[in-house]
């Protein structure tokens, strides 16, 4: 019976001790002096405090960033007990690094930004022209502005808010180069997509592959990947996505100018502005793929607050803001030709032209335009073309309607037209321009300055002046 006894109260005795113990901790937890314990992020802000009270500046930013990392709340800046410090180059510094603030020049990035926005949606809604330029266009417009507005975000510290804008712009870093390139391709050759051509989208997708643990994560771990102390670095992956979009950049680029070159040479009667817009555009995309090259570098290093940082960005906005003004006062010469065959029309639904016999037809009226040039006499009739071609008036107009996307006359004046600028470019006898005029097929020279105007944009003086100047 003692046997059984002693343990037992051993064991009570024990026991209420462990809970008088607990009690006393609840009540009053101590360390083993005495001292209360505080969180980490609680030291940090009463050391600051402190510091801040006896003037000691640079340990009271050392502990107000120590807080800020350990909490990701930066209200703590705005408070008035580090009155005393405000001045401070160090608690300025720390202000400016995470506080929202707003100036001129991210004012415009922000207003260029949607302003791009716009374009591309305007681009993407216009009728009569090609939706595939149009697309293209609009998404290489979107993009740029799209980035314009994440680096606005970034530069105001707004990103700090809004954790989930991490990253945000850099999914579209390695399309920059493949959406010009293939912008290039349908406007200068009339570029159809084959499913090959998917293959210019791996980079893209094995970036997502590897951002998407990234994007996936939630609000509070994307603040701590931003403040330099989550899993991630704070810019991730930032110098292998830097130095492959330069890359990527300088690939295309070259692409593209090859592309360029090639189509001047081949296409030497296109229009002198549309001319001009690719080779404005060419240059643009040099200078940002060099501004680019310095702007990684800059990045590369940590150093956002180079005046060279912003070469990138102003490259960007022209770009952006000139492809706005073209869209606005010239947006046909954003977009290529028609496609060979479009969508048949109402009126021709019910025809019995076949699709065979409509292209047989078109390569006939082809040759007897540029080799025989019957667009020269002043008097033609839709009714010659017919009799030429061997088919009917009405199967002729359908060709031209379906084939050009123009009526008779706009045919002959567009032929016309072109070839009027070739005399123009080549006037080795100094022709007058009434001369040019009536060699082209036209009877007077009002008739002739409105249609060159409508395919040119330019009246033949101002065309001349531009070749002589070029």
């Amino acid at each position: 019976m003692h046997f059984f006894r002693t343990p037992t109260i051993v064991f009570i005795f024990l026991l209420c001790c462990t809970s008088m113990f607990a009690v006393t901790s609840i009540v009053n937890p101590t360390g083993p002096e005495g001292s209360f314990q505080l969180s980490k992020a609680d030291q940090y802000e009463k050391d600051a405090i402190l510091s801040a009270k006896e003037g000691n500046a640079d340990v009271a930013v050392l502990n107000l960033s120590n807080y800020i990392l350990e909490t990701g709340d930066f209200s703590i800046l705005e408070n008035s007990v580090y009155e005393g410090i405000k001045h401070s180059d160090g608690f300025i510094a720390l202000k400016d690094k995470y506080l929202l603030k707003f100036n001129m020049s991210t004012f415009f990035y922000l207003y260029v930004g949607l302003i791009g926005f716009f374009i591309a949606f305007v681009l993407n809604i216009r009728k009569r022209t090609d939706r595939v330029a149009n697309g293209l266009i609009g998404v290489f417009v979107f993009m740029h502005s799209f980035f314009l507005i994440h680096i606005s975000l970034y530069l105001t510290n707004y990103t700090f808010q809004e954790p989930h804008t991490l990253s945000m712009s850099t999914l579209f870093s390695f399309l920059y180069g493949p959406v010009l390139y293939f912008y290039f391709k349908r406007i200068t050759e009339n570029y159809t997509f084959k499913r090959s051509d998917a293959l210019h989208l791996i980079p893209t997708l094995i970036f997502i592959a590897v951002f998407m643990p990234i994007y996936s994560l939630s609000s509070e771990e994307k603040l701590q990947v931003m403040l330099g102390v989550g899993e991630y670095a704070a810019h991730p992956y930032k110098n292998s996505v830097t130095i492959i979009k330069l890359v990527s950049l300088l690939i295309y680029g070259y692409l593209t100018l090859r592309l360029y070159i090639k189509n001047k040479k081949k296409n030497s009667k296109t229009s002198p502005k549309k001319i001009r817009l690719h080779r404005i555009i060419i240059t643009i995309h040099a200078i940002y793929a060099i501004s680019y090259a310095v702007y990684g570098i800059l990045i590369i290093n940590d150093d956002f607050n180079s005046p060279i940082f912003h070469a990138q960005l102003f490259s960007m906005t022209s770009l952006v803001l000139y492809i706005g003004y073209i869209a606005y006062s010239n947006p046909q010469i954003l977009v290529g030709t028609a496609k060979a065959i479009v969508s048949r029309a109402p009126k021709y639904r019910n025809s019995g032209l076949t699709v065979s016999f409509s292209n047989e037809l078109k390569e006939q009226l082809v040759k007897l335009m540029e080799e025989e040039k019957v667009y020269r006499q002043n008097s033609i009739k839709l009714e010659t073309i017919a009799n030429r071609l061997g088919t009917t008036r009405h199967n002729a107009s359908q060709v031209i309607n379906e084939h050009f996307g123009l009526n008779f006359f706009e045919l002959i004046n567009k032929f016309r037209v072109e070839e009027a600028m070739e005399l123009l470019k080549d006037n080795k006898d100094n022709l007058n321009i009434i001369d040019i005029a009536y060699e082209v097929g036209y009877n007077n020279k009002v008739t002739f300055n409105k249609s060159f105007k409508r395919f040119s944009n330019l009246t033949p003086s101002q065309f001349m002046r531009l070749e002589g100047a070029s």
